[in-house]
């Protein structure tokens, strides 16, 4: 069975959608079959990869036994890569899913997910909400995406209790494989301040070596509703993402052991 990895934040904005969406096309890349699962209510995993915000062949019209789990899936043009989306076409639905679901059919079925891959990404919503708790209750392991910013950082020990009481009640096997500095403005002598004292003052397995930069790109990317690999005049930051994906099998590998041109590319859906 594929290996399940959360990629998640208490914050908004921190760049969990489009590192999901990078790091599983590189995945994909390397020759791993990826599953992503868009599990955000608000879709934005499934808009920034092209596909529309609606959708009636998501989790939620599985569980409801509409379709089958297969026809969740939405295969891309890439080789190995496809999404799944939750299916929420309705503010009720987000309620429904959190109420019908239950813990033992919403495993299974992510599980059922995973067996037919290696990687099965999970973005979720920001926050601690009943549906991100219940699908970071699927994963083996959490990523991070962390901005150098005050707030981010200060808000940080309250994220990391939540992973813990994860484990306590819901996933024991659940293991943090490390945060990603997103986002980073190397103009601001603050945030790079910031990363500093983060590595110094906590072991260096918490933070992926790769840093991510805040770029323009990803706004052209989100544009286009494509990853930013797909357009050859990033590939300073497409190999980032390479460097980061390579990473993170790595880790994850140990965790299993311890327990330029600016023409458009083709679109993945």
């Amino acid at each position: 069975m594929g290996r399940i990895i959360g990629i998640t934040s208490h914050l908004g904005g921190v760049g969990k959608t489009a590192a999901t969406l990078n790091i599983g096309m590189c995945l994909a890349t390397m020759g791993h079959s990826v599953l992503l699962l868009d599990g955000d209510p608000l879709a934005g995993l499934a808009l920034a990869a092209g596909l529309e915000r609606r959708s009636d062949r998501g989790l939620y019209q599985f569980l409801n036994g509409a379709i089958a789990l297969e026809d969740t899936i939405h295969a891309s043009r890439k080789n190995g890569l496809g999404l799944v989306r939750t299916g929420v076409t309705e503010p009720a639905h987000v309620h429904a899913l959190e109420r019908r679901t239950g813990w033992e059919r919403l495993w299974q079925a992510v599980r059922d997910l995973a067996g037919q891959c290696d990687y099965l990404l999970i973005d979720t919503g920001c926050g601690h909400s009943t549906l991100n708790t219940l699908l970071l209750g699927c994963a083996d392991s959490v990523v991070m995406p962390l901005p150098c910013r005050t707030l981010a950082v200060k808000s940080l020990p309250l994220f990391l209790r939540f992973l813990l009481r994860l484990r306590q009640t819901v996933q024991p096997d659940l293991r943090f494989a490390g945060a990603i500095f997103s986002m980073v403005d190397s103009l601001n002598p603050y945030e790079l301040e910031i990363m500093t004292d983060l590595r110094q003052g906590f072991p260096a397995a918490t933070f992926f070596s790769t840093v991510i930069p805040l770029d323009r790109a990803f706004e052209k990317a989100a544009a286009h509703g494509v990853p930013v690999g797909l357009f050859r005049e990033y590939d300073d930051l497409a190999r980032g993402y390479a460097d980061l994906a390579t990473e993170l099998v790595q880790r994850d590998r140990k965790l299993q052991h311890k327990g330029g041109s600016s023409e458009q590319p083709d679109p993945l859906f």
